[in-house]
């Protein structure tokens, strides 16, 4: 039978933006040279990154050759006051830490809401296996259409995360069908159709309670799994489109191009064969915060720190496909005589 998981589970591979299941107790060493699933790769990709790279190296050259001899000497018109960057330099990392604190904060919300969502699928199951008793085939279609309004929804806020084909997916793992997905396409727009699926499975719902006779609670508290998976969706949609102000952003991002600068000269005029390597590593911490920042305030893509959709979605549906199917031996005529043992 077609199942909400099932062809889920054995059909959608694992996405590149897996994130990297790390060791805490690694050695230090190793976990420092482990590069791939960190931000170096992207902060390299950078061309700023070498820019800034580069002015330092011609600097400590042109130092090193005798052009810029005078810069070294205190009162020179070409000298650094490292007391005056060390101000610009306090300022920056305030702000850098304050805004990667920010944005963690809002990357954990968005985990807590997106596993809160799969979870009200199981628990929607679990209450109607319980009090839905006689109504298997409508219980499979609130179910099924409850899931495909949590796959639409993580399809809409995280397109290459989740599938190329949102449409062939839903088809293909059997979640809708192409009658009802047309029914969908041509009447309601992306944003709302998984609010309207939703909606038919709340209506579905209301059909197998009244007729497995359950009581008038147990309906209003499943209408009400349903409508706070709802409003943990907006919830959701909100956080993602109301990130940190764009003039704290803008001035944070001056000030570290401002701090990077003055590094580049000043760092730049010693004949010390360690400047560089101590420029390159401290840009590159500044550059890492400021690249880590960037993909944790959006988690539903490809990033080495993204959300792996396709993975909770397939074990999500996978538990709910259990829930829904496996068959009744223990107390099947009634719990007493279990009980009794």
């Amino acid at each position: 039978r077609r199942g909400p998981g099932a062809p889920a589970a054995r059909r959608w591979a694992p996405i590149e933006g897996m994130p990297f299941q790390y060791n805490y107790h690694a050695p230090l060493v190793w976990t420092a040279l482990h590069l791939s699933s960190s931000v170096v790769p992207a902060v390299f990709s950078r061309p700023t990154f070498w820019l800034f790279f580069l002015m330092h190296i011609c600097v400590y050259v042109a130092y090193g050759q005798g052009y810029l001899a005078d810069a070294g000497q205190e009162g020179s018109p070409l000298s650094l006051n490292w007391r005056a960057v060390q101000v610009i330099t306090s300022m920056t990392t305030f702000f850098e830490v304050f805004y990667t604190n920010h944005v963690y904060a809002r990357y954990e919300r968005l985990f807590f809401l997106s596993r809160s969502i799969l979870g009200q699928l199981n628990n929607f199951v679990f209450d109607l296996r319980v009090f839905a008793h006689g109504q298997q085939d409508l219980v499979r279609l609130a179910t099924r259409y409850f899931a495909s309004g949590v796959f639409l929804f993580f399809a809409e806020v995280g397109q290459e995360a989740v599938s190329d084909d949102a449409a062939a997916n839903l088809i293909r793992t059997g979640l809708m069908t192409e009658e009802e997905l047309l029914e969908l396409n041509s009447t309601f727009t992306a944003r709302e159709r998984s609010v309207v699926v939703m909606h038919w499975s709340g209506r579905v719902l209301r059909e197998a309670l009244l007729c497995a006779k359950a009581p008038n609670n147990v309906l209003k508290a499943a209408i009400d799994r349903l409508i706070q998976t709802r409003d943990q969706q907006q919830q959701i949609r909100d956080t993602l489109k109301f990130p940190i102000p764009f003039p704290y952003f803008h001035l944070l991002n001056a000030m570290v191009v401002v701090n990077l600068l003055l590094w580049a000269y000043g760092m730049g005029l010693t004949r010390s064969y360690f400047a560089p390597l101590g420029f390159f590593f401290a840009e590159l911490i500044f550059c890492g915060m400021v690249e880590l920042a960037g993909q944790l305030s959006d988690p539903f893509g490809n990033d080495a720190v993204d959300f792996p959709l396709t993975s909770w979605l397939a074990t999500s549906f996978e538990d709910t496909r259990v829930l829904l199917e496996y068959k009744f031996t223990l107390g099947r005529d009634g719990w007493a005589e279990v009980a009794a043992k």
